[in-house]
């Protein structure tokens, strides 16, 4: 991979010159990697495991301990992670926890482009 592309991970940008898919959101998941598993079998890292994410209720991975703003927005809001709330989720965490009633997320990764976002959702529909 060239410098720049790998600058764009790494800053959680990336452009596409093609239709979204989850060959592209694979590559971006690259950089989730270092928090999140895709193995439902593989104990949590600094994240939960994100098998499965799609259509599970927020904070409901056993062994995983939560954040309490994480908590509280999934307690106040009843939080079913479908696309839509994925991708909300996946803009700017702490804001989306906010919005629902929580606080502060653990997740400071941002993931700003609207493709990259549906991309990595593909992913996660997935996996």
């Amino acid at each position: 991979m060239g410098k720049i592309a790998t600058l764009a991970i790494a800053s959680g940008i990336m452009l596409f010159a093609g239709p979204v898919s989850s060959a592209n959101g694979e590559e971006i998941f690259k950089i989730c990697q270092s928090c999140h598993t895709t193995q439902p079998s593989e104990a949590p890292k600094l994240a939960p495991p994100l098998s499965g994410v799609v259509g599970r209720p927020c904070g409901s991975v056993e062994g995983y301990e939560y954040s309490k703003g994480y908590t509280d927005a999934c307690t106040s809001s009843n939080i079913i992670w479908t696309e839509a709330e994925i991708h909300a989720y996946l803009d700017n965490p702490t804001k989306y926890l906010k919005s629902k009633g929580g606080g502060r997320s653990k997740m400071s990764f941002m993931l700003k482009g609207e493709a990259e976002r549906q991309a990595v959702i593909e992913y996660l529909k997935k996996i």
